[in-house]
């Protein structure tokens, strides 16, 4: 899918799970790739997907933002570390790391154009009661967490200008090498499971995310996206369907939400990505996962 004419430097703010694949991805072929963390614990491990390894946390007045000066493309893949939800980890990633991250951009002594790519979610979308959501859906505001998701997404479009193309691509729950959702489901056969399987849930595949952001670099997007497969199934028709498939008797789901639970409920649309041209190549977790 690169274009192999385009070739530049490409910058990853967040080097976990999808950045580092997104920043091999990158180096292979032939761009030149700066990744950062936040841990000088992980530099070692940054050199063998990147060209440049970085210490640097977005908000901090010590921090060297020249590299940014030099970029063509910049992926910004930040997210809290916490598998909870932790308020001022939150706080300190979408409500201060990120908008003092754009501030750096917009003051680049550079004018030369660069594309922006932000990772958010689409469960900025809350409970919609399982109903087909687009970009131009409001997300569920009353929710903390989504309320700091869609500031963060409005934070970084402003960045849009003549010398910055900023898009913000929402993605479904990740699935992928080391993140197999389809086993731990099959894992939870015949057991019961505390969350509501009459749910819909929104999936990425994560060859989906790298060819995505890959995609959006090239065609410069500006904008909201939403970067998810085709599947629109509720908690239980998925795991019936992969049980079903082993023989395996099915997982018992709850029928209410327990208190206090961050809430997703939608059939999530990809039209709007599709339309660029933009195809998932994996169309769900229930099909054979082809090269990329």
């Amino acid at each position: 899918m690169f274009d192999q004419g385009m070739l530049g430097r490409f910058g990853i703010i967040g080097c976990g799970y999808v950045g580092s694949a997104v920043a091999l991805h990158m180096r292979n072929n032939g761009i030149e790739v700066t990744g950062t963390t936040t841990s000088p614990d992980r530099l070692g491990e940054l050199c063998a997907v990147v060209d440049h390894p970085r210490i640097f946390k977005a908000g901090d007045p010590s921090a060297d933002t020249s590299f940014l000066d030099q970029l063509d493309g910049l992926l910004i893949a930040m997210a809290p570390t916490t598998s909870t939800y932790e308020e001022d980890q939150y706080k300190a990633v979408y409500g201060e790391a990120i908008p003092a991250l754009v501030q750096s951009i917009q003051q680049r002594s550079s004018k030369q154009s660069l594309h922006v790519t932000y990772l958010s979610s689409a469960g900025v979308y809350g409970d919609k009661a399982g109903q087909v959501v687009n970009e131009l859906t409001p997300p569920d505001l009353s929710n903390p967490t989504n309320a700091m998701l869609a500031d963060a997404e409005s934070t970084v479009l402003t960045l849009n200008s003549s010398s910055v193309q900023a898009s913000v691509l929402r993605l479904g729950g990740i699935y992928g090498p080391g993140k197999n959702i389809a086993d731990y489901i099959r894992r939870a056969s015949g057991r019961q499971v505390p969350k509501n399987g009459n749910h819909i849930n929104a999936w990425v595949h994560l060859m989906d995310i790298i060819r995505g952001v890959d995609f959006a670099f090239q065609r410069r997007l500006q904008g909201l996206y939403n970067l998810v497969d085709d599947m629109q199934m509720t908690r239980r028709e998925l795991s019936n369907a992969l049980c079903d498939e082993d023989g395996l008797p099915p997982v018992i789901w709850d029928n209410h939400d327990r208190p206090d639970t961050r809430v997703f409920n939608a059939r999530v649309s990809n039209a709007r990505l599709r339309a660029m041209g933009f195809t998932p190549r994996v169309a769900s977790m229930l099909e054979q996962v082809p090269a990329l």
